[in-house]
């Protein structure tokens, strides 16, 4: 009977380091050693899976596992489900890459380099069905990816029925496009909760976004005394940033805190994502209660009053026991100690976060974002430059501005799928394959194990099957 002693051999001394050269899985594991006698096993003769715990209670994080086979048991050493979860997958991965030959006898060392590997998709640009949601997070969980970060407000749309705001989704959801034709749609309540239950299955956390204090014309177009005009105005249908801007007043905020209540109590996840990209301050320039708040909380600048704002919302989520997540521009006129940094333009603002303590995300548009064409294809919009499979397999989160102390704050990346030219399910899946294999091996594979080559042989594979 196997014991873990090829386990505790394969943690505490440098094994021997074949990883993906002889499986064909993704992402790449920690290491692979072929067991003796180093003989093979036909995929029709393997053991039945079965599962056992570590003997070794430390010897790997609570998401990794060690997968053993060999002519006598197939098994997974797990701590926790998900460590089981993901060493099912492989050994079916592994089953699938060799039906009609021989597997070899094997041990599997594998855990994630980072806790947060995310993947994003806007729905308020343009919307896709419950059904291709749940289509989408299968993908995700076929590369061991485990946050789904959901994109459900925004100006050319709002996509969640908030049940104390009903015109959200009745005016907010539904824009008139140039052709005169009406677009739209929106999850219900029960279509969230469907959602977010098919995800925890998978073991992948739903984390919603809730745009704010900007991209908020499809909000105000239903509720415009949130506004800072009042004024009326349409769910635009063009891209580009908007003018409008929720006023930072008490209503406002009694606004927030009503629906993130209700978001709250649909997404169990630690995270809720508040937005704070590319806020527009002409509004609050000229905004006589903006000003006002400015004078009464002595703040020097609009990019402090965008903080404070930010702060009132994340201070609340902080006291319903949860974490708030904000883009790079919440560094900007100051920063709270529990906000989570997201940074998209480039790393700089993570790292600057980092240096301060912070917890980052790091999803540089360089890299990471996957609404930009790939190699050979037309670019759709003047500022998307080319994102080919390898660029994306070159990115790390960490960085070496950072210290080993900073770059532990780095917990993890991720890709985003933004939809202004991704109009239908079959685009979406034109954009995120087979870039998506390469991001889940980025954020899973320790950088040593790593190899363009060997991942675009594995990928093939992958791929036929």
């Amino acid at each position: 009977m196997h014991t873990m002693k090829y386990i505790l051999w394969a943690l505490l001394f440098t094994p021997c380091i074949i990883s993906g050269q002889s499986i064909n899985i993704l992402p790449a594991p920690a290491s692979f050693i072929a067991l003796p006698p180093y003989d093979s096993i036909p995929v029709a003769d393997l053991k039945p899976l079965q599962r056992d715990t570590p003997h070794a209670p430390t010897c790997f994080n609570p998401d990794g596992y060690v997968l053993v086979i060999s002519r006598d048991q197939s098994i997974v050493y797990a701590k926790s489900d998900v460590g089981y979860a993901y060493g099912k997958k492989t050994y079916e991965q592994i089953r699938a890459a060799y039906v009609g030959s021989k597997v070899p006898s094997l041990e599997l060392v594998d855990y994630p380099r980072y806790s947060y590997r995310g993947m994003h998709l806007d729905v308020c640009r343009h919307f896709f069905s419950k059904d291709f949601i749940k289509r989408y997070i299968d993908l995700l969980a076929q590369y061991k990816m485990n946050v789904f970060h959901w994109h459900l407000t925004d100006d050319q749309g709002w996509r969640i029925e908030i049940k104390k705001y009903p015109r959200l989704t009745e005016v907010g959801a539904w824009r008139t496009e140039p052709d005169g034709s009406r677009y739209g749609g929106y999850y219900t309540q029960a279509d969230i909760r469907e959602i977010v239950a098919y995800a925890a299955e998978r073991y992948i956390t739903v984390i919603p976004e809730i745009e704010m204090p900007g991209h908020s014309s499809a909000a105000l177009a239903a509720y415009p005394e949130f506004g800072c005009t009042g004024r009326h105005i349409d769910v635009p249908n063009t891209w580009g940033i908007k003018k409008d801007i929720y006023a930072p007043t008490d209503s406002t905020f009694q606004f927030f805190e009503d629906v993130m209540d209700e978001v709250c109590d649909l997404f169990p996840s630690p995270y809720i994502h508040i937005g704070g990209d590319e806020a527009p301050k002409a509004q609050w320039r000229t905004s006589i209660p903006a000003q006002a708040v400015m004078r009464r909380r002595q703040l020097k600048n609009e990019e402090e009053l965008q903080h404070y704002f930010m702060h009132r919302i994340e201070s609340y989520l902080n006291k319903k026991g949860r974490t708030a997540i904000g883009w790079g521009e919440v560094v900007k006129g100051g920063l709270s100690d529990s906000m989570v940094v997201m940074s998209w333009m480039d790393k700089n603002a993570g790292i600057k976060a980092a240096r301060r303590g912070n917890k980052v995300i790091m999803a540089p548009r360089g890299y990471c974002y996957f609404d930009y064409p790939q190699k050979g294809d037309k670019a759709k919009a003047i500022w998307m430059l080319p994102l080919p499979l390898k660029k994306v397999y070159a990115f790390s989160p960490s960085s070496g501005r950072l210290n080993d102390r900073e770059n532990e704050l780095i917990i993890g990346g991720e890709a985003t799928l933004w939809t202004e030219y991704v109009k239908t399910e079959e685009q979406v899946l034109h954009q995120l394959m087979p870039r998506l294999a390469a991001i889940a091996e980025t954020l899973w594979t320790n950088p040593a194990q790593k190899s363009f080559a060997d991942f675009k042989r594995r990928l093939s594979i992958n791929l036929q099957k």
